[in-house]
């Protein structure tokens, strides 16, 4: 017998896109972008090259890729099961190899992506622009009677910071680079001015610790809105070797950075970075955070556009900033976002830069500068977080999100909307009670058979009302939702994403969507499971009459599930396959579709189409 693959191999369970999904489109894994409308979102997603990250569950699989790789291990990640590789293919040949191997115990793969910092632009106002309007727009007098932030450690993931700024001093505690490629993990000493005094490009984070915790009554340039809360340095960004520019480290080691400020004492952790590209990775760690009752804040990011794939921003649970300025509008730059929770000064805002970099752009020669941002936003929500902490030392940090949403001045539309989310923060956080209580949901999606998982999901949580979610399933189909308001949701889900790794589909026709509506009440965990069931089924022709078979056979067993013989002139294959959907007796998985005649040493052409979910793909 003479057989013809068809090497369609066919995913039998998934889902097509929906006009409620943001569903990522990717060109190739070197180049790919995130689409919404011509109007939002034109950042595409950048990765570093000859570095991927592999989410585990057996290190023998590791062995296994790293072997067909050729790779060397750059960091390693236990406490969330994952390690970072420098290999020799460029990431897009290495997925394309990944993506058709069967190696179980592997969790996910993905790039590691770049990001970046939002808001350094250096700015000198006029002389009398160099008051704080922020603190007095937030209500600073009456927030100090209440709470300094004594007792909070805030975690101020950026570039280094100068702990020896005269407004800094004695502020900064023990903190920790993580290292990169290039460079060791290191220790960073308490008060240690550990940037480049010849950089004037990683001044960014000085400016943002001295946003939270500059000292007050000193005599020296500014005060912190929570003035008497410690800094804990952890690097992300580094000054290049040039002393011109500055480079993300990459989310392998922002994530290894994560879990090191939790476990060593972080209250809070404010984040004035992100970028697109959605990371399993550096959603473990944002979740090992939350787990362990920290609090995370991010900066939206300055593009102005509305835009939701944007992290660590979007993550659930993640309390997501903006900027306003001193008129109570937001701010031109901020970026817009149904994941957004509330904005904070961040136009026109004077804090620290380091010492070396004064005499360039600091005022009148000193170590400060006025700089706009969501940059500058983020850190002032970290420290009012950080009064609000300090008032309730057992709160959550999903009751910390309400109280800054609650107290805030609703700006823009009335109630909730996605320029400003709840309003710009005020003290009145400070007076309200913690008494809400978050929802978790645990989206699981699995084939008809409940035998299945499927990786590599997007599941959507949307609502008339409020900021909505939005997670991606991982290798046992979960997608989860962490400290997230108490609501009743539409649950909008498409995928698996072809282009991804992880995913066990090879081409656009062979994802799926679905919707349901979910309740979710205060203090309570929901699993919401959803099945789905691929149809499928083959009309082909041949040239050459014969004796011939159509196969449907799994690929991981070589199990023939459906056979059929025909002998028409010319032979004709019409219906074969399941256009209603794979029965119970047969679970989703890859399929060949396999095409044997008798050989009769006469060269045969086989045409036609087989439709997967009702989409038509030739085949020639």
């Amino acid at each position: 017998m003479l057989k013809y693959v068809l090497m369609l191999i066919i995913f039998s369970v998934l889902i097509s896109g929906c006009c409620e999904l943001y569903i990522q489109q990717v060109d190739s894994y070197e180049h790919s972008k995130t689409e919404y409308s011509e109007s939002i979102e034109k950042e595409k997603p950048r990765v570093f090259e000859h570095r991927l990250i592999v989410g585990y569950e057996s290190r023998d699989a590791v062995e296994k890729i790293m072997e067909m790789l050729d790779a060397r291990i750059l960091k390693e990640l236990s406490e969330i099961n994952a390690v970072s590789l420098e290999i020799e293919p460029t990431i897009g040949e290495a997925l394309k190899k990944l993506k058709s191997l069967n190696v179980t115990g592997i969790r996910y793969i993905e790039p590691s992506y770049m990001r970046y910092l939002f808001g350094a632009a250096s700015e000198i106002s006029d002389p009398y622009y160099k008051y704080q309007w922020a603190l007095a727009k937030v209500g600073v007098e009456e927030a100090w009677k209440e709470a300094t932030g004594k007792g909070i450690v805030i975690a101020v993931i950026d570039t280094p910071i100068d702990g020896k700024h005269p407004d800094l001093t004695g502020k900064l505690i023990t903190g920790y680079d993580p290292g990169d490629a290039t460079h060791e993990a290191t220790i960073i000493l308490p008060d240690t001015d550990y940037e480049d005094p010849m950089n004037p490009y990683d001044d960014h984070g000085t400016h943002v610790a001295g946003i939270i915790a500059a000292s007050k009554n000193n005599g020296e340039g500014i005060v912190g809105l929570a003035y008497d809360a410690k800094v804990m340095p952890i690097v992300a960004f580094r000054g290049t070797n040039d002393h011109n520019n500055y480079y993300y480290v990459g989310d392998e080691y922002v994530a290894d950075a994560i879990i090191w400020a939790v476990d060593h004492g972080a209250d809070i952790i404010s984040n004035s970075w992100g970028g697109p590209g959605y990371s399993q990775l550096l959603k473990d760690a944002i979740d090992y955070a939350l787990r362990k009752g920290v609090i995370v804040i991010a900066a939206a990011g300055n593009e102005h556009t509305q835009q939701h794939h944007f992290y660590p921003a979007a993550y659930p649970g993640v309390i997501a900033v903006g900027a306003s300025d001193v008129n109570d509008e937001v701010a031109d730059f901020s970026s817009r976002g149904d994941y957004l929770s509330v904005v904070a000064p961040g136009v026109g805002i004077i804090s620290c830069i380091p010492r070396g970099s004064a005499p360039l752009d600091g005022i009148y020669d000193t170590p400060y500068s006025y700089w706009s941002g969501t940059s500058m936003a983020a850190p002032y929500v970290s420290a009012m977080a950080a009064l609000i902490k300090e008032i309730h030392p057992n709160i959550t940090p999903y009751q910390v999100k309400r109280l800054l949403e609650k107290g805030s001045k609703d700006l823009g539309y009335r109630g909730y909307d996605t320029d400003s989310g709840y309003g710009r923060i005020s003290s009145t956080s400070l007076n309200k009670t913690p008494d809400d209580y978050p929802a978790k949901l645990v989206v699981k999606v699995l084939d008809h058979t409940n035998s299945l998982a499927v990786p590599g999901v997007s599941v959507c949580l949307t609502r008339p009302d409020g900021a909505n979610y939005y997670a991606k399933t991982n290798k046992n189909g979960e997608a989860i939702f962490l400290e997230i308001d108490p609501d009743t949701y539409e649950v909008y889900v498409g995928g698996p994403d072809w282009t991804d790794v992880n995913t066990p589909n090879l081409r656009m026709e062979e994802e799926l969507t679905a919707a349901t509506i979910v309740e979710l009440k205060e203090n309570t965990t929901v699993t919401l499971p959803l099945n789905f069931s691929s149809t499928f089924y083959a009309d082909l022709k041949a040239n050459v009459k014969g004796n011939y078979t159509v196969k449907l056979v799994r690929v991981d067993d070589g199990t023939v599930v459906r056979s059929a013989s025909f002998t028409s002139s010319p032979p004709q294959v019409t219906d074969f396959g399941y256009p209603s959907g794979l029965p119970d007796t047969v679970p989703g998985g890859k399929f060949y579709l396999i095409v044997e005649r008798d050989a009769t040493g006469v060269a045969v052409r086989l045409r036609g189409a087989v439709y997967v979910n009702g989409c038509h793909i030739s085949v020639e």
